[in-house]
């Protein structure tokens, strides 16, 4: 297949990034709200400690997340790099599988295809019509254009012709598969074909068990992956503010798909109002001492990785550096 490595070389990088990506609990995520050269500096800070996930996010009216991953891609050595999430509703597959194909070529065999429903779809009027197929056909036909199968693809939401092929270098293998959300059906999704379930937006220890006996259930190694806005500062105090704005953001649809929450549907309360004990689960903040707690209460439930979620600090290549130093090496 014209443009595919060699079967070697693509050997060779699929087993350094599993074995790079294996020896640390923890991923980062950021959102794609920055400037290139803001990514580029952001990036020489994460190379510098061992994540095993690099993720930046696809929500809706930011910016595309592809020239942020370009620079983790390209800069750092060992995580896995990939969005979180591409939804099947605004993107086709064979673009995203071109995106892809460009991360993975740059990032030397270390990228991911991360898959969810997507969010914030109100506001332009998009309908989200049978999600778990939706979710289904795109990893389906993405993973059959990045392998180089032509042959044809027919299923409910997407379809393709022997002529649909991508016409580069591609990775000419499966990709690590990230199938991120919170629903029943989608953790029995990501059970049946997925590399890691992450439920993005939580921090609560006591939703981990659930969650885990549902992956259990399908008998296959499937990494349970929880993340959640994060900000680590000397300052308890500056940390939990932080934290409090940033969910803003995100609180309206994680509250509603949250079985734990105390509340009744109708009762919710905007983040400024939430004690901080209910904050915390929703985000991981504090000092070095009060994020290491959270982390050993989140490993010891069963959460195999966390994703540090964005804005991390009010100087953000400071917190992480702050996170790889103080942190990470807790648990190593």
């Amino acid at each position: 297949m014209p443009g595919k490595l060699t079967q070697d070389h693509r050997k060779a990088q699929t087993e350094a990034s599993v074995t790079d990506a294996s020896t640390t609990r923890f991923g980062i995520s950021f959102q794609s709200n920055k400037t290139i050269a803001e990514y580029r500096e952001l990036a020489d800070v994460v190379a510098r400690y061992g994540f095993a996930t690099c993720s930046v996010y696809q929500d809706l009216f930011y910016q595309p997340p592809w020239p942020a991953l370009l620079q983790f891609g390209e800069r750092t050595k060992t995580p896995l790099v990939g969005p979180a999430v591409v939804n099947p509703y605004l993107t086709h597959p064979v673009l995203v599988a071109g995106h892809l194909a460009v991360l993975d070529g740059i990032s030397h065999g270390r990228a991911f295809l991360g898959v969810g429903r997507g969010a914030f779809f109100e506001p332009i009027g998009v309908p989200q019509p049978h999600p778990i197929r939706a979710m289904r056909e795109m990893i389906d036909l993405v993973q059959r254009l990045l392998a180089g199968d032509r042959s044809h693809f027919v299923g409910q939401c997407f379809r393709a012709t022997e002529e649909a092929y991508l016409r580069g270098p591609i990775p000419g293998r499966r990709l690590p598969v990230m199938i991120g959300g919170w629903g029943e059906k989608t953790v029995r999704l990501a059970a049946e074909i997925a590399d890691m379930l992450k439920v993005g937006g939580l921090a609560n220890p006591a939703a981990v068990p659930d969650f885990k006996k549902r992956l259990a259930a399908a008998g296959r190694d499937v990494k349970l992956i929880f993340g959640a806005v994060t900000v680590i500062d000397r300052d308890g105090r500056a940390a939990e503010a932080l934290a409090r704005e940033t969910l803003a953001t995100y609180f309206p649809v994680i509250a509603r798909l949250d079985p734990t929450y105390p509340l009744r549907d109708g009762e919710r309360l905007p983040p400024e109002f939430l004690s901080s004990e209910t904050l915390s689960r929703y985000c991981c903040f504090g000092t070095p001492k009060d994020v290491i707690r959270h982390m050993e209460k989140l490993f010891e439930a069963g959460v195999d990785v966390f994703e540090l979620g964005t804005p991390h600090g009010t100087d953000e290549a400071e917190a992480i550096h702050l996170l790889g130093r103080e942190v990470l090496p807790y648990f190593t």
